[in-house]
């Protein structure tokens, strides 16, 4: 089962964010069995940016979340392409370019809380 998702709720923890400079809706599609969502915030300091991507369908929920400058930094989704990893399909692409497990869950406000901790650290 697909968990519930709240796009306005997804907004309202980026502008909450201390971390949080900006906020870009750059695509919304919404059909009847399908939704596709992509926000980009800029971040302080500014050359930083996170890029957050959603796609819900009756059967699954795929999300990304990519901090990045002019060259991705990190990322966490949910993409099955990494079968081996304890925590598939959630996974973690790191600074160094490592791939390994992530503690995501696949529910977005959660997870978005979680990514944006992991962010503020990363910028500190």
């Amino acid at each position: 089962m697909v968990k519930l998702f709240n796009f306005p709720d997804i907004i309202s923890i980026l502008n909450a964010s201390e971390c949080v400079a900006n906020i870009e809706k750059i695509h919304i599609d919404e059909i009847a069995q399908r939704g596709f969502y992509k926000i980009r915030c800029r971040l302080i300091p500014a050359k930083y940016n996170l890029e957050v991507k959603f796609i819900k369908t009756r059967e699954e929920f795929i999300y990304s979340y990519q901090l990045f400058t002019t060259t991705a930094i990190v990322r966490w989704d949910n993409e099955p392409h990494y079968p081996d990893i304890k925590t598939f399909p959630h996974h973690y692409h790191g600074i160094d370019g490592n791939i390994s497990e992530s503690d995501l869950t696949g529910d977005p406000q959660n997870d978005l809380n979680r990514v944006l901790e992991e962010i503020e650290k990363i910028l500190v």
